[in-house]
């Protein structure tokens, strides 16, 4: 069996991601507080999950965020070899997120054009992508999980205003699909590769008055919101994608 480190197990991926993937791998948790136990440990595949997901904290404080989200994947690679690195990284490198024809991993990217948020997860792929003779990049939308700690949704299952508007909409994925497709790509020896992962389409936020019976409050501070990356390239290497809907409601059934 496999070793495999996660870095940043104790978030909502990460510590999904240990449960999840434990059954295929020799999974070893690494967080904050055994970070420095555990490095200079060789592994065959680590994975990193700790980049910083607050985007409006990231841009009001971007030297903060880089450190956070950008020395960190660096110092990680020296402190963590391995055969092979994955690094989970953001729709937010694309300068236009919301439409699916300006979000397919092939298109240019120019970092002048991109947020402090988005610049500093585009200059660790690159970091991994030069450092690491196999890697895999995958740019993630929306996440639910089982430890789901903040964000939209959390916010309406705990009746707290929303900070976007009902305009909305995003595309979205379960922790439990990402550990399945994580899976599917190492079993079929998928490397060097960048590949957006999120459900087909996106969830119109206003249909979300028809999953909850109460009223959900919308704050005077949000903002419209719209992310839909493409996914031609994962439906073809993981055909049981499903729509972002369908992930929602999966979501709320094992509420």
């Amino acid at each position: 069996m496999k070793t495999l480190a996660i870095i940043g197990s104790n978030g909502m991926l990460g510590s999904d991601l240990v449960q999840y993937l434990g059954a295929e791998f020799h999974v070893t948790a690494i967080h904050k507080e055994n970070y420095h136990t555990h490095a200079g440990g060789f592994f065959d595949i680590v994975l990193n999950a700790n980049g910083n997901s607050k985007r409006f904290w990231a841009n009001q404080n971007p030297l903060d965020d880089f450190i956070a989200s950008t020395v960190s994947v660096y110092q990680s690679i020296i402190d963590f070899p391995s055969d092979l690195y994955i690094y989970i990284s953001s729709p937010d490198v694309y300068e236009n997120h919301e439409d699916a024809e300006h979000t397919k991993e092939n298109n240019q990217i120019i970092p002048e054009n991109l947020s402090p948020y988005g610049l500093h997860k585009y200059l660790s792929e690159l970091i991994v992508k030069k450092h690491k003779e196999k890697f895999l990049i995958l740019r993630h939308s929306m996440i639910l999980g089982s430890n789901l700690k903040k964000g939209p949704f959390y916010d309406i299952i705990h009746g707290n205003p929303l900070f976007i508007t009902l305009k909305s909409r995003l595309q979205l994925i379960t922790t439990q699909v990402i550990a399945e497709i994580i899976i599917t790509l190492l079993k079929n020896s998928v490397t060097n590769e960048i590949i957006n992962i999120g459900g087909e389409g996106n969830l119109a936020f206003t249909k979300i008055r028809e999953y909850y019976d109460h009223e959900i409050e919308i704050s005077k501070e949000a903002e419209t919101q719209i992310y839909e990356m493409n996914v031609e390239k994962i439906k073809h290497l993981y055909p049981a994608l499903k729509t972002s809907e369908q992930y929602f409601e999966e979501f709320l059934k094992g509420l």
